[in-house]
């Protein structure tokens, strides 16, 4: 993937100019504001606002984004990794092949550093990752093109254009024998009657699997968000999301559990679309948790 150089990524976190008023703003105020507009806009929220910057790690976060603003991809990658220092169990590494394109998916049950424990966790199998993930973690640092398939969030922001970029920078990784890793379900997993419940998958990864005709390696992730997340997913889906930051440093320390399944070559997945990509969310995200050496099957 061809690197963007933006000229002033040294000063990226310190000045970034707000895409919806114009404005320069730290990046990490933009990404909250982005998140609670409805929040910060309340009467309340100035009163509110120390004690939320202090559950949000605010400063902490402001730290991390300066520190990674102007780092190569993988130099991002290895700070935060070297920051969380998460505690890893892999099984079926070596089911990943260590060479050559493929896809590999996962459930996705915390956020960024789902992406970070997965980087930790086959590094020593595969360098040569391209994940796809939020375009916010370009626009923190843009030199993270290099390794980020960005893919766009904000539904006012969404084009053809950017779909289509997607697609190329995903086809690129394919051409350059990269592994790729999705979270099909682009959103996190949530607390259903007290047991993690992974969200619907979209049928991008299996699409992706068929067009460049290579592999899917199934991985099931666990790992859990704070009990402070889980309850404001309850009282303000704005309130959740403005723990972006927080649920990314609380998980300093944090085990996390990889089941690395059988590959699937594309014949293995034949069948409707949307059909055979639920079969393979309910692989990845329950069966896989159970037994590791599990087989799909449609």
């Amino acid at each position: 993937m061809p690197r963007f150089q933006h000229p002033d990524s040294a000063l990226l976190t310190q000045s970034h100019t707000d895409e919806t008023s114009g404005s320069a703003r730290h990046i990490v105020d933009v990404l909250i504001a982005e998140r609670g507009k409805h929040v910060m806009a309340a009467p309340w929220w100035p009163l509110f606002r120390p004690i939320a910057y202090r559950m949000l790690r605010y400063f902490d976060a402001l730290e991390m984004a300066d520190a990674i603003s102007n780092l190569p991809a993988e130099e991002v990658f290895v700070y935060l990794s070297n920051l969380l220092q998460v505690k890893l169990t892999v099984e079926g590494l070596d089911r990943i092949p260590a060479e050559g394109p493929c896809i590999l998916v996962s459930n996705h049950p915390t956020g960024i550093a789902d992406g970070v424990a997965l980087y930790d966790a086959v590094k020593s199998r595969r360098r040569d990752i391209s994940i796809f993930a939020n375009r916010d973690a370009v626009r923190v640092n843009p030199r993270l093109a290099d390794m980020i398939v960005p893919v766009e969030w904000r539904a006012g922001f969404k084009t053809r254009e950017k779909t289509r970029e997607t697609l190329k920078n995903a086809a690129s990784a394919f051409e350059r024998n990269r592994a790729v890793v999705l979270f099909p379900s682009g959103r996190l997993a949530y607390m259903k009657d007290g047991k993690l419940t992974e969200r619907p998958w979209m049928t991008s990864a299996l699409a992706l699997a068929r067009r460049h005709q290579v592999p899917v390696i199934p991985i099931h992730m666990g790992a859990r968000n704070s009990r402070l997340f889980y309850f404001l997913a309850k009282v303000s889906i704005e309130l959740r999301d403005m723990t972006v930051f927080n649920e990314l440093l609380n998980k300093k320390g944090a085990h996390f559990r990889f089941h690395v399944g059988e590959p699937l070559a594309p014949g293995q997945l034949d069948g409707d679309l949307a059909e055979v990509t639920n079969k393979l969310r309910i692989h990845c995200a329950e069966t896989l948790a159970q037994d590791p050496d599990a087989r799909f099957s449609l």
